[in-house]
């Protein structure tokens, strides 16, 4: 370990899922070092007893029981443990909470709707910048809706429409009943032509899902976009599928399929009532917003995409001076002249991601370099300037976009084009 490893965990109980997140460092842009989760269903019968599903609860014991000897295994100390709707709602929550701290020493903070909504915001906020719209998280017991100006909220709503509480209903007729009754409260309409970014685990398998079925190209689901229409055609479809039928179409393990078409029903819903011009798949929620919430205000001030591809290019370069990254920038520059701001963060972060492939064979350099852009975790990217980053930096490291030609650590001018245009969504 580095002798400034400075780690923090956080510990996300939900009422579907419990989480364990190490992130390296309180960073602009936080790298998971490490992440599991175990589906415990804890708020299963919630609506039914008022109390925590019993097997549930032992599954989330023995979770928390490795979390915790994971933690002090990596020597962190910096934990955050954190529960939502499950442990906010249920009766015997409080006997559950002491009994995890008499027996592993964690404590767990149990936050209320309005807080989760927010920190839900702030993880968005932190990746995605100073948006307009509306924000959807999806959890297993509830469903969190933001309405943000400018990166500011502007209201919040908590609803008891998780995917576990939808699926408790019995049929498909007192699903759609359930959710309208909810829905019908809220008036959406105001977010009409707007964006809606969505995240929580079920709507962000959704994401992959759409991903697979469409082979497309960038295999990153943070940023992903559907136009209404097609949003609206997508979330029907999979609503009225079974889990075995969208085992098979979506390519995920039955354990992710079970609460799609619960996930696909509300996602339509909302749809529906907001008219968005188009949804955005966000990879960052609860968990990011909590370490941006206690960064330093001039950390929070610096530019995500720029942050996260200095921090990578320190790390993997040979030249890891940052001064010389940043010389390589103004060296460049007079190739672009007239360059707008937008083209200058594009270039910056092209620079600083310049020599990521160097310590691969010289024969699979550039193929390398072009697949590990394609997929690094970083804030503030849409897919097409990452497929422009990735292009540039498969081109320094000597990659030919040919034509005809399809050897080992080229690719054609075809595929270039596929990348460059899939973003259209």
């Amino acid at each position: 370990m580095h002798d400034d490893w400075n780690p923090i965990a956080v510990i996300d109980i939900g009422s579907n899922a419990v989480r364990l997140v190490v992130f390296h460092d309180m960073a602009r842009v936080p790298v998971q070092l490490h992440t599991e989760r175990t589906i415990c269903g804890l708020g299963r019968d919630l609506n039914k007893t008022g109390k925590l599903n019993p097997d549930g609860v032992g599954m989330a014991l023995d979770s928390l029981a490795r979390f915790s000897a994971l933690i002090k295994a990596m020597k962190i100390k910096n934990v955050r443990a954190v529960a939502t709707a499950s442990l906010r709602d249920a009766e015997d929550g409080p006997e559950f909470i002491k009994k995890v701290k008499d027996d592993f020493g964690l404590k767990i903070e149990v936050i209320s709707g309005e807080e989760e909504a927010r920190l839900s915001a702030l993880g968005v906020v932190a990746n995605h910048g100073k948006i307009n719209g509306l924000i959807g998280d999806f959890g297993g017991g509830s469903l969190e809706l933001i309405g943000v100006e400018k990166g500011k909220i502007t209201k919040q709503t908590s609803l008891p429409l998780g995917a576990l509480r939808v699926m408790a209903c019995d049929n498909a007729k007192d699903r759609q009943t359930y959710i309208k009754k909810h829905l019908d409260t809220l008036d959406l309409s105001k977010y009409a032509g707007q964006r809606f970014y969505v995240l929580g685990g079920a709507w962000r398998t959704l994401g992959k899902a759409h991903i697979y079925m469409n082979d497309y190209p960038i295999k990153v689901m943070d940023n992903y976009r559907l136009k209404l229409n097609e949003a609206k055609r997508f979330t029907r479809h999979i609503s009225q599928q079974t889990p075995h039928d969208l085992e098979r179409m979506a390519g995920m393990a039955k354990r992710r399929v079970q609460d799609m078409a619960a996930a696909a029903l509300v996602l339509q819903n909302v749809v529906e009532r907001a008219q968005p011009d188009k949804l955005i798949f966000s990879g960052s929620g609860l968990r990011e917003g909590l370490i941006y919430d206690s960064l330093p205000v001039d950390q929070k001030k610096r530019r995500p995409l720029l942050s996260g591809c200095r921090e990578i290019g320190k790390e993997a370069s040979r030249f890891a001076d940052e001064k010389e990254l940043q010389g390589l920038v103004k060296w460049i520059l007079p190739l672009f002249p007239g360059y707008e701001e937008s083209d200058l963060r594009s270039i910056e972060a092209a620079c600083f991601l310049s020599d990521v492939g160097w310590f691969e064979h010289e024969d699979h350099r550039a193929r390398h370099a072009y697949q590990r852009i394609l997929n690094l975790p970083l804030y503030g990217l849409s897919h097409k300037r990452r497929a422009m980053l990735a292009l540039a930096v498969y081109v320094r490291h000597k990659g030919y976009v040919r034509k005809l030609s399809r050897e080992e650590g080229e690719i054609t001018t075809r595929d270039a084009q596929k990348i460059l245009s899939a973003h259209h969504r």
